[in-house]
């Protein structure tokens, strides 16, 4: 018996570390949905047979970089170990003998690879399982929910059939289409439309040599025309090709001469540019060196800073505006000095006055109001003059005063500004009075016209080549010249005709023409020499006609002997292989109808399997599909095919059978006819019976399985077996 011992899931779905431990005979696990059964069963599966489609499914669901179950089963006195990192499908497998290691393997097992590390592993799961298929799994001995019909591609089904016959090692329909794939490949069927095989292609051939054999007289005629054309051809095109040889060597000098010649104009050409451009470089640097000597009696006035002649300017001008003002301020203060005064005279006259007034009184009493009135006027004209000439003079005061303030706040500013402008003068030019600097002054206007004058013979010569380098290439050019008419020479030679540009261009065309002439000849005989090949090849052999003539008789005999053989090998291995499988399937349905009883507690004892696996069910002595059924009665047939299917693969192995809650479409009575039959089943296989619901935990003899419950979260929930 193969059982299985332990699972563990470290990183899974949506376990994560835990292990569950199972028996022989009798596995009983209870949780309810999505609690995580389903994908318990998916990790045995998994993990022994890898995923082709679905693994995503099963990246646990807490994220991580981790994806891997290990699975333990145990058969003879033997126990393997396998552990498999889905995300990679990495595999480790150990197989034991007690403490005994028997093998090891570890490497990459992907389902759709091709490597010999996969053809290793499967081949030590098929010695072990009798199969490394896990659709021949998950068809068999593993039971999902709502899966319990044998579904598969035609690769499946058939692989079936040969793991039911027990020569899983040959697939005889595949012999059988192989013999009849080589038969259509010698001959054709009646009615087909496909090319001729090969029979027909011997017979083809055959009809094509006769009519060769018979072409062969007329094509002797052609032959011989064929090669006096060829010989008139090949004549003209050694002749003519003479003649090219002749005139390209002839062509060729005068081509070199024409080519020197014109070397010569263009060399000659850049000589004379070259020593015109010398002339003018050293017209120019003369006229520099006359500049030079012109500004070396200048001093250090050419290396005055750019703009220092504003900087003169403007300390003349400040230097000349600030003595103009301060003789303005001097004027100005002399006339403080001379201010307009009231005249003796006048001042004294109202004293006189008044002095006749008091004389008066005493001496002309009668005058005396005139007299005192004439004092009284002049005094009042005094007073009147007197402060009519002190407004004057005040605002004359303020006027010369606001003028003088002016003139000092200007004069500080000047003298500020002559004192900066004069020290920068001093800096270059040293202490300098104003008429000195508008001196030089004047010099430099005339030292700018000549550094003006020496910049612009430098920019002339930045323009044109360095003086020795028009040297250096006029000497080299020279030489070229040299040479170049000395090739003139050596290539004309003495008595050489040179003709004009114009016959030369003349014989070009010419000797153009006789060369396309050569050439179509050529193509010509090209053709010709094919032609003549062809009817060689195709109408004078007669020889070699009639040995392959003799040859294919010879094959078509063979042929013939050997199609009649393949027709009667496919007709007899066809009736031994269909005279089989009603064997094989006879054998398979009265296994079915066993189980079929024992599920049904004997309601419905027949049901057949046909050769692609559909299944019919007896009732009233009649043969119905399964379809026609109600859903109970489908899962109780399906789930007895199931269970001969795997009791016949197990053969010797005794192959554990792993049921996802197959009885959900059963009633009270169904279930207990089933699990009856269960525990008949698991006195010779493990069974491992996945449920959820809790009622079966407390059904009569549950206490004699070994029990499990999974609970929501995913862990087992304690063993709830009799120890």
């Amino acid at each position: 018996m193969l059982w299985i011992t332990s699972v563990q899931l470290p990183a899974f779905g949506r376990f994560g570390g835990e292990e569950f431990t199972f028996r022989r005979g009798m596995n009983l696990v209870c949780g309810k949905n999505e609690a995580g059964k389903s994908t318990l069963l998916a990790a045995i599966a998994g993990t022994i047979f890898g995923f082709r489609r679905e693994k995503d499914r099963f990246v646990p669901w807490g994220g991580g970089e981790r994806c891997e179950a290990r699975v333990s089963f145990a058969y003879d006195d033997r126990e393997m170990t396998i552990v498999r990192d889905f995300l990679t499908d990495r595999v480790q497998a150990v197989e034991r003998s007690g403490d005994r290691l028997l093998w090891r393997f570890e490497g990459k097992v992907s389902p759709a690879g091709r490597s010999s590390e996969r053809e290793e592993y499967l081949a030590k799961i098929e010695e072990v399982w009798g199969f490394a298929e896990g659709d021949i799994f998950r068809n068999s001995v593993f039971v999902g929910q709502r899966d319990l019909k044998i579904e598969g591609d035609g690769a499946l089904t058939t692989r079936i059939k040969q793991l039911l016959s027990g020569f899983s090692e040959m697939d005889y329909d595949a012999v059988v289409d192989s013999l009849e794939k080589e038969l259509y490949e010698l001959t054709r069927r009646p009615g087909g439309r496909a090319k001729d095989r090969e029979l027909e292609e011997v017979r083809a051939r055959m009809a094509e040599l006769a009519e060769a054999w018979r072409s062969a007289s007329r094509t002797m005629e052609e032959v011989c025309k064929a090669e006096a054309e060829l010989a008139e051809l090949r004549g003209f095109i050694d002749a003519s090709r003479a003649d090219l040889e002749k005139g390209e060597k002839y062509l060729q000098r005068v081509k070199k001469y024409h080519e020197a010649t014109v070397r010569e104009a263009v060399l000659s050409k850049e000589f004379d540019r070259i020593q015109t451009e010398r002339e003018k470089v050293e017209a120019l640097e003369a006229q520099r060196r006359t500049i030079e000597a012109r500004l070396a009696p200048l001093g250090n006035l050419t290396e005055l800073p750019d703009g220092f002649d504003r900087t003169i300017e403007a300390y003349c001008a400040a230097s000349v505006r600030l003595e103009q003002l301060e003789e303005e301020m001097a004027g100005l203060t002399v006339e403080a000095d001379d201010v307009r005064k009231v005249p003796l005279g006048l001042l004294l006259s109202p004293i006189l006055a008044w002095g006749a007034a008091v004389a008066a009184w005493f001496l002309v009493p009668a005058t005396a109001y005139v007299v005192t009135g004439i004092a009284l006027a002049a005094t009042l004209a005094v007073v009147v003059y007197a402060a009519r000439l002190s407004s004057a003079r005040n605002a004359n005061a303020a006027r010369r005063q606001g003028r003088i303030d002016g003139l000092a706040v200007e004069i500080d500013r000047l003298r500020s500004e002559a004192a900066r402008h004069g020290g920068a003068v001093a800096e270059h030019l040293g202490d300098i009075d104003p008429a000195s600097a508008r001196g030089i002054l004047e010099e430099m206007e005339g030292v700018e016209e000549i550094v003006a004058e020496r910049d612009q013979v430098a920019s002339a010569l930045k323009v044109l080549s360095p003086l020795d380098d028009l040297k250096a290439q006029g000497a080299e050019l020279a030489r070229e010249l040299a040479v170049v008419r000395e090739t003139m020479e050596s290539v004309v030679g003495k008595g050489f005709p040179v003709m004009s540009h114009e016959e030369f261009t003349a014989a070009e065309a010419k000797m153009q023409r006789l060369a396309g002439e050569v050439k179509e000849k050529e193509r010509a005989a090209l053709v010709k020499e094919q032609e003549l090949a062809v009817l060689r090849t195709g109408g004078l052999d007669l020889e070699a006609i009639a040995e392959e003539g003799e040859e294919l008789k010879s094959r078509e005999q063979r042929l013939v002997r050997r199609t009649g053989a393949l027709r009667l090998a496919v007709e007899l291995l066809r009736e031994t292989l269909d005279e089989y499988r009603a064997t094989y399937l006879a054998r398979l349905s009265s296994e079915i109808n066993g189980k079929l009883y024992n599920l049904t507690a004997g309601r419905y004892r027949e049901a057949r399997l046909d050769d692609n696996f559909n299944l019919t069910i007896g009732a009233d002595g009649e043969l119905r599909p399964a379809e026609a059924y109600s859903c109970g009665v489908q899962d109780q047939a399906y789930l007895a095919s199931r269970l001969a299917l795997g009791g016949i693969l197990s053969r010797g192995r005794k192959l554990p059978f792993l049921l996802d809650d197959p009885l959900v479409n059963f009633d009270d009575e169904r279930k207990t006819a089933v699990l009856v039959t269960l525990n008949l089943i698991a006195s010779g296989h493990q069974v491992i019976l996945f449920v959820h619901d809790e009622r079966y935990l407390r059904l009569k003899g549950a206490d004699l399985w070994h029990r499990i419950r999974i609970d929501m979260k995913g862990k087992p929930d304690g063993q709830l077996h009799l120890l």
